[in-house]
């Protein structure tokens, strides 16, 4: 389950940075319009990148427990 975790948290970065690059692109060529839809992908993607991501190291920490606990 944490490599699938791992997985999301890629996913969302990928999309956020590719999000940020394209909307450099269209801010350059004075597209506006374009620019704000895709920084608004961009904050959404980077949010979700968080979260993944904190949901991760929860997940790490609660495995973490569970196995000292079962060794005991």
């Amino acid at each position: 389950m944490n490599k699938f975790f791992k997985i999301l948290e890629i996913t969302w970065l990928i999309t956020a940075l590719l999000c940020a690059c394209i909307s450099v692109y269209f801010l350059i060529t004075n597209e506006t319009d374009s620019a704000l839809y895709f920084i608004f992908v961009f904050i959404i993607a980077g949010i979700m990148y968080l979260l993944r991501k904190h949901q991760r190291k929860t997940q790490e920490k609660v495995n973490a427990h569970n196995a000292t606990f079962k060794k005991k």
